[in-house]
């Protein structure tokens, strides 16, 4: 989705799915939305999810530390660079630095776009709701002036009554 066409997008997705109800909930909206894509949409945006939410952890890095510094310790200390591959971290650079982000980039990507539009149907949810809020406090504050006008001509009707 182009980021022009976004807002649109939003306020259609909310019409189609929520219509006129109030409070609009972001979360059976999406929901909706998740039906309408296809099986293997929606397996991928799965996967891209839980990729970048096991990647972007503290663990995982921990994970490739450990695993950098094992390979380092294997190949220069255990073999002494006589391993099965003459540039052992030439290898461990290809693996990391081209597979890995190979695979990385486009799912982060994918991944940052569905939070994207999660985050667009839920600001248009939320504006609904305030601006139905803002609406209601509105109305209320009307009446409150129109009691407070009839109270004050009351008690100076009242006043005019009790004045000799």
């Amino acid at each position: 989705m182009h980021p022009h066409e976004a807002l649109a997008s939003a306020e259609q997705l909310i019409e189609r799915h929520a219509g006129a109800a109030l409070p609009v909930h972001p979360q059976r909206v999406l929901a909706a939305v998740r039906r309408e894509e296809s099986a293997i949409r929606r397996f991928n945006g799965w996967l891209a999810d839980h990729v970048v939410a096991i990647a972007g952890t503290m663990a995982f890095f921990h994970l490739l530390w450990a695993l950098i510094a094992g390979w380092a310790l294997w190949q220069s200390a255990i073999l002494h660079n006589r391993g099965f591959d003459p540039y052992p971290y030439s290898f461990l650079f290809f693996i990391l630095g081209g597979i890995m982000q190979s695979l990385f980039v486009p799912t982060m990507l994918t991944a940052s776009n569905r939070a994207a539009e999660r985050d667009r149907i839920k600001d248009e949810a939320d504006h609904r709701a305030w601006s139905h809020l803002y609406e209601v406090n509105d109305t209320q504050l009307e009446l409150l002036r129109s009691l407070a006008a009839r109270l004050e001509a009351l008690e100076r009707a009242a006043d005019r009554r009790s004045a000799p």
